[in-house]
């Protein structure tokens, strides 16, 4: 097996893909005045901090303890997990002010379809990440009892 194998190389391969549709959702947002496109490209980013936290998570785990650190690094991935989550409502909070300035002075969106062209790949995206991610281990049942792990 090589450095990387299994896990850290599907978090590698959907790393680079998310960091491709974010950029071309954020400027074709940009371009043709589009909320929703802009909420699913930082969704998008979102996404790409809880993968590269998913991937310091895998390298961190792998660290034992020692006297400095006595429980090691085995949580570094809930810690990540919490600035992503916090990332996540800050995110959110932005763009409900934002839809709320729009709610009041409407814009319109310009090009449409290439926005619509482009919010449809980003749906493409999230079902190929499912594809990808499918043989994770939270979805899919473990064999036996989970707290036993008999």
């Amino acid at each position: 097996m090589g450095r990387y194998s299994g896990r850290s190389s599907r978090l590698i391969l959907m790393c680079m893909v998310s960091l491709v549709i974010f950029a071309t959702e954020i400027s074709v947002a940009y371009v043709g005045n589009s909320l929703s496109l802009t909420s699913d490209a930082f969704a998008v980013l979102s996404h790409l901090i809880s993968m590269i936290v998913g991937l310091f998570g895998i390298r961190f785990s792998r660290i034992k303890w020692h006297k400095a650190s006595t429980f090691g690094f085995s949580r570094a991935d809930v810690l990540g997990a919490f600035g992503n989550s916090v990332f996540a409502t800050v995110l959110m909070f932005g763009i409900l002010v934002e839809a709320i300035k729009r709610y009041i002075n409407p814009q319109k969106t310009e090009k449409a379809l290439l926005v619509l062209i482009i919010g449809i790949s980003g749906l493409f995206f999230n079902l190929l990440n499912y594809v990808i991610f499918m043989e994770c281990c939270y979805c899919q049942a473990p064999p036996g009892d989970a707290e036993t792990g008999k």
